[in-house]
């Protein structure tokens, strides 16, 4: 393999820290790294060429991160999570505000349920968890996750609170249950502060949604999408697929 540059790494048996190669191979470029008691390892990490993989700036040459002194215990990997020494930070944070779901599909991978209401964080809860993220690297995107967030009353209150915090960016991931039944709400959520919506989106027949949601929904979905877009809410969808 043509080496295409350095950089760190550790053992994933043994968490030591290692130097690593990044390497140009038949798919893509890999990862790879030797433990001296472990053995050696790769991992594909990009598919395509080294040109395509350049042209995305994601390499640093000369990228060495040093000792961080105010550190006295172990250093960056092993004891740090995002600290200063990371030059690249976190964009996205995935708050999850509720286990419970008005749903019932066949597999979820959630564990989500209608009775699990005493497992929801409070608003309390979820403040400190935003005055969290502000202190390491905020503001981040954030992405709203369940269970099904509609499911919370207090939806609206938790985005308008995370825009007063300082975040800028809101994503609701749902099933668009709620956002389709109930008029107004996608305008309440906009007007609370939501960017957009990520809506579990599965196909365009009902055949599908018999297979994974038990039950048909594209009438839904489409009413949920048109109630989005007379709220000015962005739309994004995501697919779930079935493997035999």
């Amino acid at each position: 393999m043509i080496t295409l540059g350095k950089t760190k790494s550790v053992c994933p048996i043994c968490m030591k820290v290692l130097t690593a190669k990044k390497c140009i191979g038949e798919d893509g470029i890999y990862l790879v790294k030797e433990c001296d008691i472990h053995g050696k390892f790769q991992t594909l990490i990009w598919e395509g060429t080294a040109a395509e993989y350049l042209s995305w700036g994601r390499e640093n040459l000369s990228a060495e991160t040093p000792v961080n002194p105010k550190i006295k215990e172990k250093s960056c990997p092993d004891n740090c999570g995002l600290c200063e020494e990371h030059e690249r930070k976190g964009c996205c944070m995935i708050l999850e505000v509720t286990k419970r779901c008005n749903m019932h599909c066949p597999v979820c991978f959630a564990s989500a349920g209608e009775c699990l209401e005493n497992g929801d964080p409070s608003i309390d809860e979820i403040e400190k968890q935003y005055d969290f993220l502000m202190d390491h690297g905020g503001p981040f995107n954030i992405q709203l996750s369940g269970g099904e967030p509609t499911m919370r009353e207090d939806l609206p209150e938790i985005i308008h609170m995370g825009r007063e915090k300082g975040f800028t960016f809101f994503q609701l991931n749902t099933n668009g249950i709620r956002l389709a039944q109930e008029a107004g709400y996608a305008r309440k959520l906009k007007k609370a502060g939501l960017n957009t919506v990520f809506l579990q989106f599965d196909g365009v027949t009902d055949d599908v949604y018999q297979t994974l949601r038990g039950r048909s929904m594209m009438e839904l979905k489409e009413k949920a999408v048109l109630n989005c877009s007379e709220a000015e809410l962005g739309i994004a969808w995501y697919l779930s697929l079935l493997q035999e």
